[in-house]
């Protein structure tokens, strides 16, 4: 009996020490998912970030213009903009945009602020007529810097889900006065955002194909072009508002295939002063 009871004993530990030895080979997978899921994460907080900062942009310029073109305050833009508390205005922007630096950040607006409104102290009266109603065109510089910020975050945590799936089923491109290409294979594309203002955005999905279901591709143009390439069979529906610009489907050839039924990508958005086209 105590034989017995001394084997039943070993096999336990040997046991014991089997799972240990599992749970020790299966957890450099549960780390490099950590890992991968962090990476992820930083990448969609980096786009974020720059969202914010552009938007912000947008904001501020816009805002400052409108108030020179009502005569409010003289804003000589080239003057003001490489005056140092405007240096302090932009770095305290670019710090609201990342987390651990926010407090630095609204010390930096504060004080740069605060002596550039000193510097704008010489203002006019207010005077507007009808007449003076084009003088607010910077205003749309204030929309397109809003859309940017509040889009952004209101489809935060949808999007946070998403990218953590798989990044490379979605697609968030920016381009401000320059240019981004972005390739696509998945085969299970979900769709996603393409901006351009004063740049262009081109997105290859030749050798893609859609999730199951409505796929959005939301397109911002701005001063600029967008240029989507899709496959020959793929079911796409273009849903852009264009103002003082385009957005075309020019594809010569359109192949129905059965086997994309319950498939779609649905491209929609704004394009002012731009163009873009579907081939």
């Amino acid at each position: 009996m105590i034989g017995v009871h001394l084997n039943s004993q070993k096999q336990q530990n040997n046991f014991g020490r089997y799972v240990s030895l599992v749970g020790d080979i299966k957890s450099p997978k549960v780390k490099t998912q950590k890992t991968t899921k962090r990476k992820k994460l930083t990448i969609m907080e980096s786009k974020i970030n720059r969202r914010i900062f552009v938007g912000a942009a947008f904001l501020i310029i816009g805002l400052l213009l409108t108030f020179d073109n009502l005569e409010i305050f003289r804003f000589n833009l080239p003057y003001y903009l490489f005056r140092w508390h405007s240096i302090l205005i932009i770095v305290g922007v670019f710090m609201l945009s990342v987390r651990e630096k926010v407090g630095l950040g609204i010390t930096l607006l504060i004080i740069g602020g605060i002596f550039l409104l000193d510097d704008m102290a010489d203002y006019y009266y207010w005077n507007f007529g009808f007449n003076d109603i084009f003088d607010l065109w910077p205003l749309a510089l204030v929309g397109v810097g809003l859309s940017l910020i509040l889009k952004r975050n209101s489809h935060k945590d949808e999007y946070e889900k998403k990218s953590f799936e798989n990044e490379l089923d979605y697609v968030d491109e920016l381009a401000v006065f320059s240019g981004a290409e972005r390739v696509v294979t998945s085969k299970e594309f979900k769709g996603g955002k393409l901006t351009s203002i004063f740049g262009g955005t081109s997105l290859n999905l030749i050798n893609s194909d859609l999730a199951w279901g409505t796929n959005v591709l939301d397109v911002f143009v701005l001063f600029g072009g967008c240029d989507i390439r899709v496959p020959a069979d793929m079911n796409v529906k273009v849903k852009v508002t264009a103002i003082f610009g385009g957005f075309s489907d020019e594809r010569k050839v359109i192949n129905e295939n059965d086997a994309n039924d319950g498939k779609e990508l649905v491209i929609k958005g704004l394009v002012l002063f731009g163009g873009g086209e579907v081939k």
